[in-house]
C-alpha cells in the first residue's frame, strides 16, 4: 500500500501587521537650547543657541511679578552658565536699547526684572495715578545709616544720628526697606536691623555694593557746593545682604515701636543734667559705688 506524501508547508510567509509608532518624548529645555552641528562635532560639550535662550528668558521676565534669581533663571534655561546667562541677557539688551525702547531689562536685586524706561514715569504715573513714594529727611537718613552700617542695632544708629530714630524704624519697616535680622548677642538681646530686597528694588540696586561710596558721595556733595574733597578718608566695608527669612521677635519689636510714638516724631537725646547744689564730694562718693569701689572712710 502506498503512502499518500504528506503537503509541503507553504514557504511564503504572509505579512505581519505593523504595530504602531511610539509617540515621540517630549523635547526638554536642553535639547531645545542644543545646536545639532555643535552637538555632532562636539557630543561632550554642545552649546547653547542664545537666542532661543534670550527667548525663553524674555518670556520667564514677562510673567515674574518680582525680580528672577540669577541662579532661578539657570535652573528654568536648563542649567546654563552664568557666562551662557549673561550673554542672553545681553542680547535682551539690545533688543530693548533705553534710548529708543518703553522697556529695559534691568538688574535689581541679585536677580533680572522688565521694566519701564524711567524716561516715561510721569505718563505711567498719569495711566494709574498714583504719586511716587516721599521719604522724609529723617527716614533718608536711617535707612541710608541701616544700608551702609548693618547689621546694628536702634541704638548705634541714634548714636550715628544724635536723636531717637523710633518713628522713622516704624515707617521703614511698614514700606519694607528695613527688616529685623536677629538679635545682637549682647545683654539685652537688641534686635539687629538691615535692608530688604525691596530697598534694591526701590533704588535700583542689583546688590549692595552698588551703593556709592564715600568718596563719590564727597566729589558729588563737592560739585554741588563748589567745595574741595579732603583726601585719606577710610573706605566703607559693605556688608553682605541677610537671608530674606525675618528675624524672631519681629512682633515685640513693634510693640515697641508703638509705644514710641506715631511715626515721624523724634525726641533729641539729652543728658542728665546735674543739680546746681550738689557737693563734689557727693559725686566722688556716688561715683566710686557705681564702679564698684568703697569710699575710703576719713
Amino acid at each position: 500500500m502506498e503512502e499518500n506524501p504528506k503537503p509541503t508547508p507553504p514557504t511564503s510567509i504572509e505579512p505581519q501587521a505593523e504595530s504602531p509608532p511610539e509617540p515621540a518624548a517630549p523635547i526638554s529645555v536642553d535639547e531645545l537650547l542644543k545646536t545639532g552641528a555643535a552637538e555632532e562635532a562636539d557630543p561632550g560639550s554642545p552649546s547653547v543657541d542664545l537666542h532661543r535662550a534670550a527667548s525663553i528668558l524674555e518670556s520667564l521676565l514677562l510673567v515674574s511679578g518680582e525680580p528672577l534669581s540669577i541662579d532661578k533663571a539657570r535652573q528654568l534655561l536648563g542649567d546654563l552658565s552664568r557666562a551662557q546667562l549673561r550673554e542672553a541677557h545681553s542680547i535682551l539688551q539690545a533688543k530693548y536699547p533705553p534710548e529708543t525702547s518703553g522697556i529695559v531689562v534691568e538688574e535689581v536685586a541679585k536677580g533680572l526684572q522688565l521694566r519701564t524706561n524711567p524716561a516715561n514715569q510721569e505718563h505711567i504715573r498719569k495711566l494709574f495715578d498714583i504719586k511716587p513714594p516721599r521719604f522724609s529727611r529723617a527716614a533718608l537718613e536711617t535707612v541710608a545709616i541701616v544700608a551702609y552700617k548693618q547689621p546694628l542695632t536702634r541704638q548705634e544708629i541714634e548714636q550715628i544720628r544724635g536723636v531717637d530714630c523710633a518713628g522713622s524704624l516704624k515707617t521703614l519697616m511698614e514700606r519694607r526697606l528695613v527688616r529685623v535680622v536677629g538679635k545682637k548677642d549682647v545683654p539685652g538681646k537688641p534686635f539687629l536691623f538691615g535692608t530688604t530686597r525691596e530697598f534694591m528694588e526701590v533704588f535700583g540696586l542689583a546688590s549692595l555694593s552698588d551703593l556709592p561710596s564715600m568718596r563719590e558721595i564727597e566729589e558729588y556733595l563737592a560739585s554741588s557746593t563748589a567745595t574741595p574733597v579732603e583726601g585719606g578718608r577710610p573706605g566703607i566695608h559693605l556688608p553682605a545682604v541677610p537671608g530674606e527669612t525675618p528675624g524672631q521677635g519681629a512682633d515685640e519689636l513693634a510693640a515697641s515701636l508703638e509705644e514710641a510714638g506715631p511715626a515721624g516724631e523724634e525726641s533729641v537725646l539729652t543728658e542728665e543734667k546735674i543739680p546746681e547744689d550738689v557737693s563734689e564730694a557727693v559725686l566722688a562718693e556716688a561715683a566710686s559705688k557705681e564702679g564698684g569701689e568703697t569710699p575710703d572712710a576719713d
